[in-house]
């Protein structure tokens, strides 16, 4: 563009207007951005794909609607005023935040949602850790989480009705996470991770009995993770006891929790002897919060399963992913000082 072209787009500003608070067009901003990065309307024009009058046209209105000159024009082209300088940096940070949001909504569009319903502990000590993962690789599933006490009052074994609720389940969720024996009919059943359980208590409670007489754990404060009894089941400290061949304890004295991690948490602050399932006792096992000093009962009949009511990709990647992360990531017997089955 000739200097005579740069210069017919002078705007004249007189001293007495005065800024306005109200934002003005976008398309002008452009204008003038694109004009100062390259201080020639004609290479701003080619840039924003319209013509030097209609660049020359958006900076002058943006000029009258500031009541600031943006540029000088010379003869050898434009120059920017202080006042275009100082805010130039401000509007390309402006536009470069636009550009972030415009981006992360893009995120949003089209994503695939997937609703999981998750017991309370599981999600809280076993999934949540591990779900970020999943997450970043399948960033076009839009994960939504669920958590409520499953099965109150069913046993493992009365597996009809126990199909049936989750059948209702999955009437408003995807995938049902629950522990379970797995016999649910017409349902798609993938086993996760089995129930293991084993005392877990504080090196300080651990410190005041021998260590390889398991029966003095009874003349310790006793802790209850109810999960099984809230199912119509046997308490996890009766299978335990059985499988160790110690005297069941007697469950009228202690706490009781139905939920594993508060009953985890009590245990980790030296309240008692809790029997659980040392998957969900990862963190406190690895700082040493609790030691895990006993056999480990592995066969309990019962395992945490996802289950679904009909094949969809999201659903399949979940539970493909999850198994998965269940075989790789690290599992609680590496941090157990004896197991056995």
């Amino acid at each position: 563009m000739s200097d005579a072209l740069e210069k017919s787009y002078a705007v004249s500003i007189t001293p007495s207007e005065t800024m306005t608070t109200t934002l003005p067009p976008l398309n002008a901003l452009k204008a003038f951005e694109s004009a100062a990065r390259h201080l020639s309307f004609t290479r701003a024009a080619a840039d924003m794909h319209v013509t030097p009058a209609a660049v020359g046209f958006q900076v002058n209105a943006l000029e009258a609607h500031l009541g600031i000159s943006l540029f000088e024009r010379t003869k050898g082209g434009l120059v920017l005023t202080p006042a275009g300088r100082a805010c130039l940096p401000k509007l390309r940070e402006s536009f470069r935040i636009m550009r972030e949001s415009i981006e992360l909504l893009g995120r949003f569009k089209d994503k695939e949602p997937l609703t999981i319903d998750c017991p309370p502990s599981f999600a809280n000590r076993w999934l949540m850790p591990r779900l970020h993962r999943f997450l970043v690789q399948y960033a076009d599933i839009d994960v939504r989480i669920v958590s409520r006490m499953h099965g109150f009052g069913l046993a493992w074994t009365q597996q009809a009705m126990e199909a049936n609720n989750i059948r209702q389940w999955l009437a408003e969720v995807d995938v049902v996470l629950l522990l379970g024996d797995g016999q649910y009919t017409n349902l798609d059943v993938t086993q996760i991770l089995p129930l293991t359980l084993t005392p877990l208590l504080s090196p300080s409670l651990a410190s005041r009995i021998d260590l390889n007489r398991p029966e003095q754990l009874v003349s310790l404060p006793l802790l209850y993770d109810d999960r099984g009894v809230v199912r119509g089941g046997e308490s996890y400290w009766k299978m335990w006891a059985q499988f160790a061949h110690i005297t069941v304890p007697d469950e009228s004295h202690g706490h009781h929790f139905a939920h594993a991690m508060t009953a985890l948490e009590a245990a980790a602050d030296n309240m008692g002897v809790v029997v659980s399932a040392p998957d969900l006792a990862l963190s406190e096992l690895e700082s040493g919060r609790l030691v895990a000093p006993f056999a480990v009962l592995s066969d309990c009949g019962v395992a945490y399963h996802a289950v679904s009511a009909s094949p969809r990709r999201s659903i399949d990647l979940f539970v493909q992913w999850i198994v998965d992360e269940a075989r790789s990531t690290t599992d609680a017997s590496s941090l157990l000082t004896r197991t056995s089955t």
